[in-house]
């Protein structure tokens, strides 16, 4: 049996993979792409990442030195040629983001000689993320891997340049299908969140949180992007800076 490199959308998911390796038998290495492609540009990484340091505003601070959010992909390309890798596996499950992500990988894999496999989350109890997932199951899992064939390869890589071209600044999850979405298409769930009294910021953005279906679920960076995007447009108030979600508290305004 071949040792694969595993790939996997975000750092919480390759460490779960990494504890599956280590603990659980499961052979090969794990690479995170950590990023989350629910939102945010994916046709050019320096304007994913100026989109990405916006988003901070009001979250906490920017303390990341990277330019370019596809280099981690150009290192998954890397490590399968300096290690003479024969099997990659994507990590994926039917959500917004880690659809998007079996997809950009196929695309980013073009034309490349290495098995591609597929281990996907089962999704029958509601986690359908991989990082909702013990080491012990995920390496149960990795057990039903299967190969991607060449033309579903291309369908894949077909599809994200779809997505990429056509679905803006946000996307959703529908029936199988990426789709995009009016980026302020869950506002009324942030406002619909907040009370008149004042709340600390980071319960309403939990609280939101929690109202997003799990095949749709947004991260606390995005309902935070959205929440300043709210108190400039004087839709929710602030009781004082905004420069650490932890550290200021708001209110709906009353009409």
């Amino acid at each position: 049996m071949h040792s694969p490199l595993h790939i996997a959308l975000g750092d919480r998911a390759a460490g779960c993979l990494r504890a599956a390796c280590k603990s659980h038998g499961m052979l090969g290495s794990v690479l995170s792409i950590p990023d989350d492609l629910s939102h945010g540009p994916l046709d050019d990484g320096c304007a994913r990442i100026d989109y990405m340091r916006a988003c901070f505003r009001g979250y906490d601070d920017w303390l990341f030195d990277v330019t370019d959010a596809f280099a981690p992909w150009r290192e998954v390309v890397e490590r399968l040629e300096d290690e003479k890798l024969e099997e990659i596996a994507i990590w994926s499950g039917d959500n917004v983001s880690e659809a998007t992500f079996l997809a950009m990988a196929c695309w980013s894999l073009a034309g490349r000689p290495e098995r591609v496999l597929r281990v996907a989350m089962p999704g029958n109890d509601g986690r359908c993320h991989v990082a909702a997932h013990t080491p012990a199951e995920l390496a149960d899992f990795f057990v039903s891997r299967r190969e991607l064939t060449d033309v579903e390869r291309a369908n894949l890589a077909k599809d994200f340049q779809r997505i990429r071209d056509e679905t803006g600044l946000l996307r959703g999850w529908e029936d199988g299908w990426i789709i995009g979405l009016p980026i302020d298409r869950y506002d009324p769930v942030l406002i619909g969140s907040c009370s008149p009294t004042w709340t600390p910021a980071p319960r309403i953005v939990g609280t939101a949180m929690g109202r997003c279906g799990e095949r749709n679920a947004m991260s606390d960076l995005f309902w935070t992007s959205r929440l300043q995007v709210l108190i400039d447009s004087g839709r929710i108030e602030a009781d004082g800076p905004r420069h650490r979600l932890r550290e200021y508290a708001v209110r709906r305004v009353q009409a």
